[in-house]
């Protein structure tokens, strides 16, 4: 199986500078997938190519791609929605137009998102796949999501045993294993190839929220490879000045936080650096410094 890794934290820490680093350090030697399922993600604007409409190929043996709701959902109606009219049609005087009811439920596109990366992780094609998350709350949610489907598919198939004479056309029990099988499988992908890294910036918020996401995927029983720690400001930059010596002395109080709550678990050090996001400078020294 194609291992997994993923990069979360809170908004705007830098868990896509982190994930596009790793991404080109594992292409280095092997094919490598980098997906990002951040609704303001910027992929896009770090290759300078559109990603969110398929799998581009930015770098050699690295390919990526941007999972907006609406490339989701478009991916979510060519593999499910013949099924789900079929089912519904059989007992429900209802037309096509279900489809775009079902397709507004909450949850969908968060639901079809674990999907796609189970497919990608099956293909065969990649040896390690980069996941660019959402922030904190919508990426736990999407856990979280993912089990209480898995609750939901076991109901309904006891539901369907007591209605089951309703159906005229189409046994809808195939389609509840078969999605039953399929989270199962997602639920596996997370507990079994998946870990985590969990980016934050040397304040109490982001290291607060960091270390609650830390506990959040371990109960959900995914892997947490360790924290990094982004945007450190040197020593000798802040010196000399009283405004920015208080803001390191303040980063380094931080720092000590997350160092004694991390306990075994490494934590990578990232200073603040300047320069654009480009793979062959910015990315590049970035990749060096984690790698």
């Amino acid at each position: 199986m194609t291992k997994v890794e993923m990069f979360t934290g809170k908004g705007g820490v830098g868990k896509t500078t982190m994930s596009v680093a790793t991404a080109l350090h594992y292409a280095q030697s092997g094919r490598t997938l980098l997906i990002s399922t951040d609704p303001s993600g910027s992929l896009s604007e770090i290759f300078a190519q559109p990603l969110d409409q398929s799998i581009v190929s930015v770098a050699a043996n690295l390919d990526a791609v941007e999972l907006t709701r609406r490339l989701v959902l478009d991916l979510w109606r060519e593999k499910f929605a013949d099924e789900i009219y079929a089912v519904l049609s059989s007992f429900l005087p209802v037309g096509r137009e279900i489809i775009d009811y079902i397709e507004g439920a909450p949850g969908i596109d968060e639901e079809f998102m674990l999907d796609y990366l189970l497919t990608m992780a099956q293909s065969g094609d990649y040896q390690t796949i980069v996941w660019d998350t959402a922030p904190t709350v919508t990426t736990l949610n999407l856990l979280f999501i993912q089990q209480l489907f898995y609750s939901h598919l076991t109901q309904a198939q006891k539901v369907y045993m007591k209605v089951k004479g309703v159906f005229s056309k189409v046994d809808p029990l195939t389609l509840i294993d078969k999605w039953l099988k399929l989270t199962a499988q997602i639920i596996e992908l997370l507990k079994t190839d998946t870990s985590a890294w969990v980016v934050a910036n040397p304040e109490h918020l982001p290291v607060e929220q960091a270390l609650d996401i830390a506990r959040s995927l371990t109960d959900f029983e995914i892997e947490v490879n360790g924290f990094i720690l982004n945007k450190l400001l040197p020593l000798e930059v802040c010196e000399q000045h009283p405004f920015w010596l208080a803001k390191y002395k303040a980063q380094q109080e931080c720092r000590e936080n997350l160092l004694r709550a991390a306990g075994t678990l490494p934590v990578k050090e990232i200073p603040e650096l300047s320069g654009k996001m480009k793979i062959d400078g910015f990315l590049g020294e970035v990749t060096k410094l984690l790698y």
